[in-house]
C-alpha cells in the first residue's frame, strides 16, 4: 500500500492506550491534553481546540483512547450505560471508528493498553471510514438548547454528566460538542470563516 492509499488515522488520547495506539499506527496524527483538546466530532474530522485556536482535524480512521463518550456518541457510536460498545477487538458499531481504555470499560493501564494495541490493529486492517451523517428527518435525531448544552458541559466530565446527556436525549445520532470550547478559540474560528453570500434580490429579473 502507498503512502496515498494509507488511511490518515487520528488517535484521542495521550494516556497508556493513545501511547500504545501510536506505537501500531505510526504517522498517526495524536490528539492529547495539555497540548490540544478534542472538544467535538463529525464524520471524517474531530474538531480540536488548542494553543488558543480551534481546527478539524480530518481522519479515515479514528481511535478514541480518552474517557470521552460524547465524542463517539456524536459520531452514532452505540452506547449502552454510558460507555462505548465494542467487539473483542475494539470496532465500535462505526466503521472506521475504535475505542480502547477507560471509555471501553478498562480498569486498569495494562489492560488499556492491551485493548489499544488490539483496536489499532484492527482499525490498520480495515477500511476507512464512510459513514453518512443522521438524517435532519430522522426522529430519533434531538438537539439541545445552546444554553442548557452549554450548563451541562460546564459540569464535571464524568459518568453524571454523560448520562445526564444520554437522558435529555441530546447525542442520540446528533451532531453534539463532547466537551466546552473557549470563546477566545471560537472567536479566532470565526474569523478565518468565509463571508456568506449576500441573499440575491430580484433586481434585473424579466417584468
Amino acid at each position: 500500500m502507498s503512502a496515498a492509499d494509507t488511511p490518515r488515522a487520528v488517535i484521542v488520547g495521550g494516556g497508556p492506550a493513545g501511547r500504545a495506539a501510536l506505537a501500531e499506527l505510526p504517522g498517526a496524527v495524536l490528539i492529547a491534553r495539555p497540548d490540544a483538546t478534542a472538544w467535538h466530532a463529525e464524520p471524517g474530522r474531530v474538531w480540536v481546540e488548542g494553543d488558543g485556536r480551534v481546527w478539524a482535524e480530518p481522519f479515515d480512521v479514528l481511535l478514541v483512547c480518552a474517557d470521552e463518550p460524547l465524542l463517539l456518541a456524536a459520531l452514532g457510536c452505540a452506547i449502552s450505560d454510558g460507555r462505548v460498545r465494542t467487539d473483542a477487538d475494539g470496532r465500535t458499531s462505526v466503521p472506521g471508528i475504535g475505542a480502547a481504555g477507560r471509555v471501553a470499560g478498562a480498569a486498569t493501564a495494562r489492560a488499556a493498553e492491551r485493548q489499544a494495541v488490539a483496536a489499532a490493529r484492527a482499525l490498520r486492517a480495515g477500511p476507512p471510514i464512510q459513514p453518512s451523517p443522521p438524517s435532519a428527518a430522522d426522529p430519533a435525531v434531538t438537539r439541545l438548547d445552546p444554553v442548557a448544552l452549554a450548563a451541562l458541559l460546564e459540569r464535571p466530565a464524568g459518568p453524571g454528566r454523560t448520562g445526564a446527556a444520554l437522558a435529555q436525549g441530546a447525542i442520540l445520532g446528533a451532531v453534539v460538542p463532547a466537551r466546552p470550547v473557549g470563546l477566545a478559540a471560537l472567536a479566532g474560528l470565526a474569523a478565518t470563516l468565509p463571508e456568506p453570500v449576500p441573499p440575491q434580490g430580484d433586481e434585473g429579473a424579466l417584468a
